[in-house]
């Protein structure tokens, strides 16, 4: 037993560089903040126009249920929320206060989601991404690139060795457990009920053409027009989403699983219009950092120079 638990906390706590994760934690709130956030207005026009919400969201009945519902969701209670949420969106994207302001942040950004979608209009782009979000909260994501890090430094008038390496690699991990288990879903999803008929090519090319009539998009309706090229992709499609999961034992192969999952993301945005904008930014960044060695090799290979200090290597179990 205390071999699997050696196991189990050699891979989700390795010890890595806490570089990884504070490039993290600014890349990913500046995409909420400047990519991916709705703007205030579309949140108002809901408020102004709906008395009632439609199907509130787990989150949104909590809130409710507690506090009454015009001290939120009014023009004036939500513009000082959203102002809110967008001043802890800045203080954790240059680290100041980092696990407070991350943690209001997420917070903040799932009841913004949550708003959205208690008006009858659901997706589920954004979750993966979101709960990632919140674990940095509860990571040193701030012990480099940050405003805190800067303060420490000052106070103690040198750099501390101690902030360089932590077992911090934990948040990026739940990221690929969670990408692996939404995609095995979606492949399981159309073999359980579509079968062998997914194959066949037709059903990418009837998909495929509406999505791209329905949005205009010219290439889409090439593809949903060549029968052969939709088989070839169908086949593609059921194996990358069944055996992501693989990246999660292979490591060797794991770079080419994530870049093969970012551009089959781009296909699905330039030929249906299907804008998995948050799952390409975490396929990025676990490009990079959840297996370095192959981008360091490159590194040292072609560019002349010894490899970059930062490395990850698992905990020894004790």
């Amino acid at each position: 037993m205390q071999r699997w638990i050696d196991r189990w906390n050699a891979y989700w706590f390795p010890e890595t560089s806490t570089l990884y994760l504070s490039i993290t934690r600014i890349v990913m709130v500046a995409t909420q903040l400047f990519w991916l956030s709705r703007p205030l207005r579309d949140h108002l026009i809901l408020v102004e126009k709906n008395t009632e919400f439609i199907n509130p969201q787990l989150l949104i009945s909590a809130i409710t249920t507690i506090f009454p519902r015009d001290l939120l969701f009014s023009t004036s209670g939500f513009s000082v929320f959203y102002w809110v949420v967008w001043v802890a969106g800045l203080l954790a994207l240059v680290g100041l206060f980092t696990r407070v302001s991350l943690f209001v942040f997420a917070l903040g950004t799932w009841i913004l989601i949550a708003h959205i979608y208690s008006y009858g209009d659901r997706h589920h782009t954004e979750a993966v991404f979101v709960i990632v979000l919140m674990a940095l909260a509860f990571a040193p994501s701030g012990k480099r690139l940050s405003l805190d890090a800067l303060l420490r430094r000052r106070a103690r008038k040198t750099a501390d060795e101690s902030d360089r390496v932590d077992t911090a690699m934990w948040p990026l991990k739940l990221a690929h457990v969670l990408l692996a288990m939404t995609y095995f879903s979606t492949g399981m999803t159309k073999i359980i009920f579509g079968g062998p008929q997914w194959l066949n090519g037709y059903t990418l090319q009837g998909y495929t053409f509406a999505d791209a009539v329905n949005r205009n998009i010219p290439l889409g309706i090439w593809l949903g027009q060549q029968h052969k090229l939709a088989i070839v992709l169908s086949v593609f499609t059921i194996l990358l989403e069944t055996f992501f999961f693989v990246s999660l034992f292979l490591p060797r192969v794991a770079p080419l699983i994530f870049i093969s999952a970012f551009f089959f993301q781009v296909g699905l945005l330039l030929t249906g219009g299907h804008d998995f904008y948050q799952h390409m930014v975490l396929l990025v960044l676990l490009l990079f950092f959840i297996t370095p060695d192959w981008w360091r090799t490159l590194w040292a290979k072609y560019l002349g120079r010894s490899s970059p200090p930062i490395s990850a290597r698992p905990a020894i179990p004790r």
